[in-house]
């Protein structure tokens, strides 16, 4: 539980054997390449950062089944979100209100289909044409309908970004119902679950999106991911007197030590994978005979266990920091 004076989170339960495609080092090697191309690596040491993180290696997780044509752009939607979070993290702090006129810009992005000035102006050159190329090559692969569905979940990202920086401006803690509510829209696992489909030339049927089990097991597995990252970030969190971890939100709201709030994290997870598992059963039984549908609830098992394994192999964690796992590791 304790490791060089630190509290670190005990063993999450994740039952699900770990998978890669075997394009992840020939998308990270074209992943350092695009992003370079497109100016956002710019600042010092970003490279060297970048190359750690090994961001191809969570798509390749993600999507063990996809092209390689496919994980490069479900890579280049990786790391144009990351960027996008990263400065919208910094500019909402130092002027919120450019950085609010940012937000409305992408997601007008997304609704028009082209770019405009203002997006260049809101977000700079170089992640605005990032966020324009993906956006260009994603397009002509959806539906009207699954852009809509894909539009409305970058929105709800993005508002959960505004409302980590209202909190952090105002220096309000979020209270843990309130958290656990936004935080799935700030982990920005809806807009990369939507990707899925995309990544395989598939759409899901009505039949599973209508389906509740199917509901349960997007939220859960969002909520399992956003969880996981929490109890991996906390430190560094704690160092710089950020509030929005459910960590925090456990000590706070039960006065619980740090330890014990920890371990509460580490429940609430287990308890949402088995939540996670049961309806993901649920759904084998109803929609296995349709190959999108296998898809779609595969992917997203697939999404659950390479989350996990990517934290554990980027660079952007210490092995302090990284809880270990209970299930399949090999």
């Amino acid at each position: 539980m304790t490791q060089r004076g630190q509290t670190t989170a005990p063993s999450v339960l994740c039952p699900f054997a770990p998978r890669i495609s075997p394009h992840a080092d020939a998308v990270h090697g074209w992943s350092l390449h695009w992003a370079t191309r497109h100016g956002l690596l710019d600042r010092p040491g970003a490279r060297a950062a970048f190359a750690r993180a090994r961001f191809a290696n969570l798509m390749a997780r993600a999507h063990p089944d996809a092209a390689e044509a496919d994980l490069r752009l479900a890579t280049a939607w990786l790391i144009s979100i990351f960027v996008l979070d990263d400065l919208l993290e910094r500019a909402l702090v130092r002027d919120p209100e450019p950085a609010k006129a940012a937000v409305d810009e992408v997601v007008r992005l997304l609704r028009d289909r082209r770019p405009t000035p203002v997006l260049a102006e809101a977000l700079g050159r170089p992640l605005a044409g990032a966020l324009g190329e993906v956006w260009r090559r994603t397009e002509p692969r959806v539906s009207p309908q699954w852009r809509e569905r894909f539009v409305g979940h970058v929105a709800d990202y993005l508002a959960g970004t505004l409302w980590e920086a209202g909190n952090r401006a105002a220096e309000r803690p979020p209270l843990l119902e309130e958290y656990r509510r936004m935080r799935h829209n700030s982990a920005a696992a809806d807009m990369f679950f939507d990707l899925i489909e995309p990544m395989h030339g598939v759409e899901l049927p009505r039949a599973l999106l209508d389906d509740p089990d199917f509901a349960v097991a997007r939220h859960t597995a969002g909520t399992i991911i956003g969880i996981f990252n929490d109890l991996i970030s906390w430190p560094k969190e704690a160092a710089i007197g950020d509030h929005h971890n459910i960590v925090f939100a456990f000590q706070r709201e039960h006065r619980l030590p740090l330890e014990e709030a920890v371990v509460a994290a580490v429940a609430e997870h287990d308890a949402r994978m088995l939540d996670f598992q049961l309806a993901r059963d649920r759904l084998e039984t109803r929609h296995w005979g349709e190959p999108s549908a296998v898809i779609g609830i595969t992917d997203l098992v697939h999404w659950v266990r390479g989350n996990v394994d990517w934290s554990l192999e980027s660079g952007r964690y210490t092995p302090a920091e990284l809880p270990g796992q209970r299930g399949p590791v090999d």
